[in-house]
Formats: structure tokens, C-alpha cells, sequence
């Protein structure tokens, strides 16, 4: 492929060389992608992203579906049966310490109650209860039988206003309840907290003092003190949803002053493992809290990445009518139990398995995924972003020129590293609890992959266009159309193939310009040249280069043709009929006997571009090529018009008619070779012999040595033939040669000129 490119700017070279190399681009594309993963990761939150990211992870656990709980978390339900038989269990204080008290008769692990009680009761005007309380004080000790009815009344309704006594008595008397708090960095969502000192059975025994929680509570909702002293712990309930309202996580601490405040999840387990205060640790450094023996991984905003167990009633729930009723005792005994309410429309969030979960579910959920062992792990920036180098240098492997695959399969290589990624995500996700980054890596596939796709198919134009440029004035058009369908066959860098070479010339040229003016030279080799070209173009031949008057034409490259040999001969025969009807344009130029030879060979031979970085041409090369071209010179010594080597003899179909003249060394050439004249074919005739078998009886009795013999039948063949070149030569030989073969006589020609 003809090419001469002058010095292109570094910026030019650059967008060419990414257009011819589309594994290249893709492999770029992929580190920098790689680049923005580990940024997005560390320090540049893209939001897009991130949300994608998420919602990969909910896909995760819909396709993985619903698990199996430890069976340790029970779940006692304010549900609707509730609200219609006992009301009075959640509406009143009374009614919850009697749940409670319930639930401690059946001996559970732990109670955790889901609820925070910020404010007193008030069943009556807060004026007219606080009275009614004062005189049922002031008269409480009476002398039996003075005690009136209307004392007696006041009396009970002052109980009925005792609910948070009741409730804060009942708390105390389970000694394993953990009360909920809510804790908030939102100003207005919250009530200013009390005094550090009451809180103190809400927080961690240990921290690390070099990394504090990142959430600062000013503020927050914790119930009366009266309950909060009474309680054996404090846990956080408080959830954040994130951009798609989803709640995927628990926090895992909030620092309010020095110290940092578990969740209630956290404070359940502690309480289930008889540990104290002083056994909990956050441990901001290392991305982890401690629960006695128990070590809790934590996701990179120091958050529990819950691992969901599955949608609504996913874990054991009884009523809390059943409860009070006695019916239950045997599920809660030695359980954690998770008192909270599920009636309809109340409290719920949106989880991967459900939009509507009730919250205490999710605190179930918290404390299940402790207990399990089974906390999901955000894998590192530095994974994720060797993932999704991993993914995209996979893509650009695709692209790799050494493959040469065609689009389809490149799409479909793609397709197979998205498939790869995904794979690659869901087993870390069922198989180590692992979340590894899967829209990054898909990024990288997708995003390298249709660059380099467009590469290509920009280059591929690219090259088409170069082709068509470089090799319309060397092919014909049906062969072009072909070589652009498939580049691929021009062997670029050099390729050894089996190809038919064939050089003509014009006798005596030398003479002939010498008669001419340069204007009519010129004249002369474009009248002539131009039909000799369209016959090899015809023929599916590739017009490798003019040498002057000469013509050099391959068969069977760059588009491969396993009739090669079959295509020179017939280009051979149409060029001389070419010539004799283009006799007449040659009078003008006083060349109406212009001659040419032949000369074709058939043979292994090197094919591809050739020549320097800067200028080449795709061409042929080897000692085939050499011989064609010396074949040609010998049609002047034999005085014929096509000389062929014996392979494109054998090469040939029956359809062609050859004679063989010589057993000759050429220059160059160690080896002896036959040479044989083409005579006709389907396309027509060159010459025509009488006689030939006593031309066959000749050349046999030449080679063996006996002269008299060969003369004898070359004399009788010259008879029949007497304006043949070849006779005469041969006979000439024999007159120099004498009536004895020399003792080394092998029969072979040698030819030390070219």
C-alpha cells in the first residue's frame, strides 16, 4: 500500500493512532473511568452514580431473595387486631407497662421498646390532673369506714393518671429493657437533650479519641427521666433515608459532647450476651464497632449495611394481645423481643424487599444481621477501582488487532465482561457478604467498549477510504470491493503465500525512445499501457508498479484466489490480443510492430508492505518473483511471446497448450528450471506448431546427450515449423556444441545475464 505522509503534528499523530487502534482508546478510556471510580470513592461523591450503585444493590438482594433469620428476634406487634381488642395497650401508659410486665414473665434474652415516650401522660386536662393527684395525696390515710365515695373515685382516677409511673416501675422491674432514642444533626427535628449524666447507659464504654463518630447530636427526642433511669440501656432508632428514600443502613454512632451513643440494635445484643457498658467499643479508625467478642465491619460513612432478611414478616411476630393473654410465652423466652408498632400506615420505610416495612422490622433486621455475623462489607476504593480497570482492559482485549474479530463478536465480548461483571458482583455479594462496585465496572465495559466500537468504525472508514485511494489505479473494481469487505487480506506486515507473478515488456524499447520526442514517449506508454492494464485488472490482478515499459502485476494477492495461475495465463493471452488490436493507434507513433514478452511464474513468495516507516508499498518479493522477472528477459533469447515456469505449468488447466523449450540456470539461481512458451488457451492463441512430438523426441535426445538423434528431429521439426525462433536457437547450440555431449553434460542452459 502505496503511502508518503509528511511530518504530521504530535496532536495528528495521536488521534491516528488512537483511530488504528481501538484497544488503545479502550484501554485509556478504562483508566480514566478506574481514576474517577477511586475519586468518587475517596473524596467526589457523584450523585448519579452513587444512586445507581444503590439501586444495583437492592437488584442484588431481590435476585438473591428472601434468607432464613437466626431465629433469636421476636417481634411483639401493636398491630391492627391490637388497636381493635386492646387500644389500651398502645394508647395508655397503664396498658404498655402491662405488655411489658407480659413480656417479662416469658423470660426473653432482652426487651427492646421501639418507641420513645417524650412526653407525660395526660389523660385529663393537665391542670385538673395535677389537682386530682394533690388531694388524693393529702388524704390517702383515712379511718376505715370514713373513706366517702367521692374520695374513693378520685383515688381511682389518680391511678388511672399514674401510667408513667406504672410503665417506668414495670421497665425496671424486667431489668433487660432498652429503651429507644432519637437522635438528629437536623436542627428542628428534635428537643434540646438533657444532661450527658442521665443518658450515660446510651453510650459506647470505649472509643477511639483519634476518630470520634462523624454525626454530632444537638438535639434528639428521649422519653421521661423517670423511664430513661429505669431502663437497663439507651439505644439510637434513628434512621437516614437516603436520595431514593430508601434506608439501607443503621448508624452506628452519634457523638453528643465526648462520647458516642450506640444504636438500639447494638444495646439488644449487648444486653442478649450479658455484657456491660465497658465490653461495647466504636472503633472509628478501623471501621468497626466491638460487642464483646463480636467485631462489626462498617460501611464507609461509619453505618451497619444491613443485610436484609426480606419484606414484611420476614421474622417472627406475635400480638401484643396474644401476649398479654398468655398465649406467646414459649416464642419469646430467651429471645431478643422487639416491642413496636406495625399497624397499618404507621412507621414503615422502604427497603430492597419492601416499600412499606414497618420500622421495628427494621431494627430486627439490625439486630439479626449483628447476630448472624453476616454484616455486609462496602469493598475498598482501591477494589473497586482495580475492578473496573480489570473490566475495561478486558474490553480493550476485544480490540486487540492480534484477534481480528468483527464487530459482531467484539459486541458480544462486551456483552460477556458486563455478564462477567455482574457475576463477578453477585457471588461477592451471596458468597462473602462483599458489596462490590458494579456501575463502575459497567461504566468502564459499556463506556470503552462503544468508543472503541466507533474507533473502529472510524478507522475501518478510514482505511477503506485509504484503500480505495491507494488501490483504485491497481485493481479492479469487483476485486477493491472485495478487499474493502476485508482488509485483512493484505496480509499487512508480510505474509508468505503461494501467488502468480507476471512482468511484460516492450522489445527494444530502448531503440524506440530514442526515436521519439518526450511528448510522444509519453503518448506512446499511456496509449500502450492503458488497455495492458485493464486486462490484468480484468482478471482480478493486483497492478503492483510500472518499471518504464514494463508491467509487474500479481495474482492471487491482496484478495487470495486459489486460481492464480489460471489468471496469468489468461491476462498473458489477452494482452496479446490486446496488442494486435492496438496496431492501428501505433502507427502515429511508427510502432505498429511493437513487440512484448511475456514472462509468468508461479511460487511461494513474501507479500505485504514493504519499505520504510515513512514510504512503502505492498508488493511481492523472493526468488518466484525473481525468476518471473527473468523468464521475461529470456522471451527475447527464445524469440517468443510468454515464457512460464513449470509451476504455473502445473498449475495450469488442460484448456492451455504449452510447449517446453529449455532446461536453463538463470542468474541467481542454483537450480536448474523448465521453462515452458504458453500457446493458446480459451482466450485464444499465441503460436502454433506442427509437429511436436518430434520437438518433444528432440529436447529428450538433447538432454540425454545424443546430439546426432536431436539434430536429426529438430532438423524434421524445422521443416515443418521454419519461422520458429526456437529451432533455429537450439540448432546453433548443437553446431558449437559438436557431434559428442562433453563428459559433464547434465543438458541444462546456463544464463549468466539477467
Amino acid at each position: 500500500m502505496r503511502g508518503a505522509p509528511a511530518n504530521p503534528s504530535s496532536a495528528s499523530r495521536r488521534r491516528r493512532a488512537l483511530s488504528r487502534s481501538p484497544a488503545l482508546l479502550a484501554a485509556l478510556i478504562s483508566v480514566a473511568i478506574a481514576l474517577l471510580c477511586a475519586l468518587e470513592r475517596t473524596s467526589w461523591r457523584i450523585g448519579w452514580v452513587d444512586a445507581l450503585e444503590r439501586t444495583s444493590l437492592d437488584q442484588r438482594f431481590r435476585w438473591r431473595g428472601p434468607i432464613a433469620t437466626t431465629g433469636e428476634v421476636v417481634i411483639v406487634a401493636i398491630d391492627d387486631d391490637t388497636l381493635e381488642r386492646r387500644p389500651e395497650l398502645y394508647e395508655r401508659r397503664a396498658g404498655t407497662a402491662a405488655l411489658v410486665r407480659a413480656i417479662a414473665a416469658a423470660r426473653p434474652a432482652a426487651i427492646g421498646i421501639d418507641q420513645v415516650y417524650v412526653d407525660p401522660e395526660e389523660v385529663l386536662s393537665p391542670g385538673l390532673g395535677r389537682r386530682i393527684k394533690e388531694h388524693v395525696a393529702r388524704n390517702m390515710f383515712f379511718k376505715p369506714g370514713t373513706k366517702g365515695q367521692a374520695d374513693a373515685l378520685l383515688q381511682e382516677v389518680a391511678r388511672e393518671l399514674m401510667g408513667d409511673a406504672e410503665l417506668a416501675d414495670a421497665v425496671e422491674a424486667a431489668g433487660n429493657v432498652a429503651l429507644a432514642i432519637h437522635l438528629t444533626q437536623e436542627a428542628g427535628e428534635g428537643r434540646p437533650l438533657p444532661e450527658p449524666a442521665s443518658l450515660r447507659h446510651g453510650r459506647y464504654g470505649q472509643q477511639d479519641a483519634r476518630s470520634p463518630p462523624t454525626r454530632i447530636a444537638e438535639t434528639g427526642l428521649v422519653s421521661l427521666p423517670e423511664l430513661v433511669s429505669r431502663a437497663r440501656a439507651l439505644g439510637g432508632i434513628t434512621v437516614e433515608e437516603e436520595s431514593d428514600r430508601a434506608v439501607r443502613t443503621i448508624p452506628a454512632a452519634w457523638r453528643v459532647g465526648d462520647a458516642a451513643y450506640a444504636p438500639l440494635a447494638v444495646q439488644l445484643v449487648a444486653l442478649r450476651d450479658g455484657l456491660g457498658r465497658a465490653e461495647l467499643a466504636f472503633l472509628g479508625g478501623e471501621s468497626s464497632l466491638q460487642i464483646g467478642a463480636r467485631r462489626v465491619p462498617l460501611g464507609a460513612d461509619e453505618a451497619v449495611v444491613l443485610n436484609f432478611r426480606g419484606g414484611g414478616g420476614t421474622f417472627t411476630t406475635v400480638s401484643a394481645v396474644d401476649v398479654v393473654d398468655g398465649r406467646a410465652d414459649e416464642l419469646l423466652r430467651g429471645k431478643i423481643v422487639l416491642l413496636g408498632v406495625t399497624y397499618f400506615g404507621h412507621d414503615v420505610v422502604r427497603t430492597p424487599f419492601a416499600r412499606d416495612l414497618p420500622g421495628v422490622e427494621l431494627q430486627a433486621t439490625a439486630v439479626d444481621t449483628i447476630l448472624a455475623g453476616d454484616t455486609l462489607v462496602r469493598s475498598s476504593a482501591l477494589t473497586d477501582a482495580l475492578v473496573t480497570l480489570a473490566s475495561g482492559f478486558l474490553v480493550s482485549l476485544l480490540f486487540a488487532a492480534v484477534l481480528r474479530a468483527g464487530p459482531l463478536a467484539r459486541i458480544a465480548g462486551v456483552l460477556a465482561v458486563v455478564g462477567l461483571d455482574v457475576a463477578a458482583a453477585w457471588l461477592a455479594f451471596t458468597r462473602a457478604n462483599l458489596w462490590l462496585a458494579l456501575v463502575w465496572p459497567l461504566l468502564a465495559a459499556v463506556v470503552a467498549g462503544s468508543a472503541a466500537l466507533a474507533a473502529a468504525y472510524a478507522g475501518e472508514a478510514l482505511q477503506r477510504a485509504r484503500l480505495r485511494r491507494t488501490f483504485s489505479s491497481y485493481l479492479g473494481a469487483e476485486v477493491l470491493d472485495e478487499l474493502l469487505a476485508d482488509p485483512t487480506a493484505l496480509g499487512l506486515g508480510g505474509a508468505r503465500r503461494e501467488l502468480t507473478v507476471l512482468f511484460s515488456d516492450i522489445r527494444d524499447f530502448t531503440s524506440v525512445a530514442e526515436r521519439l520526442s518526450p511528448e510522444d514517449l509519453v503518448a506512446l506508454l499511456n496509449t500502450f499501457l492503458t488497455p495492458m492494464t485493464q486486462e490484468v485488472m480484468t482478471r482480478a490482478g493486483y497492478l503492483d508498479k510500472y518499471i518504464g515499459d514494463a508491467i509487474m502485476a500479481v495474482f492471487g494477492a491482496p484478495v487470495a484466489r486459489t486460481d492464480h495461475a489460471e489468471r496469468g495465463l489468461a491476462t498473458a493471452l489477452a494482452m496479446h490480443a490486446a496488442l494486435a488490436r492496438l496496431r492501428p493507434s501505433l502507427r502515429q507513433f511508427g510502432t505498429e510492430a511493437l513487440q512484448i514478452g511475456v514472462g509468468i511464474n508461479t511460487g511461494e513468495m513474501v507479500v505485504g508492505n514493504m519499505g520504510s516507516a515513512d514510504r512503502f508499498d505492498y508488493t511481492v518479493c523472493g526468488d518466484a518473483v525473481n525468476l518471473a522477472s527473468r523468464l521475461e528477459g529470456l522471451t527475447k533469447t527464445y524469440g517468443v511471446f510468454c515464457l512460464v515456469g513449470a509451476s504455473t505449468r502445473a498449475a495450469a488447466p488442460a484448456s492451455y497448450q504449452f510447449r517446453e523449450i529449455d532446461l536453463v540456470r538463470v542468474k541467481g539461481k542454483g537450480r536448474p528450471v523448465a521453462i515452458f512458451e504458453l500457446l493458446a488457451g480459451p482466450g485464444g492463441a499465441v503460436a502454433s506448431y506442427a509437429a511436436l512430438d518430434r520437438w518433444g523426441a528432440a529436447l529428450a535426445a538433447f538432454r540425454a546427450g545424443e546430439f546426432l538423434k536431436a539434430r536429426a528431429e529438430w532438423q524434421a521439426f524445422q521443416a515443418e515449423n521454419p519461422d520458429d525462433p526456437v529451432v533455429r536457437l537450439h540448432l546453433g547450440r548443437l553446431a558449437e556444441l559438436g557431434e559428442q555431449a562433453p563428459p559433464d553434460w547434465d543438458g541444462v542452459v546456463v544464463f549468466t545475464h539477467k
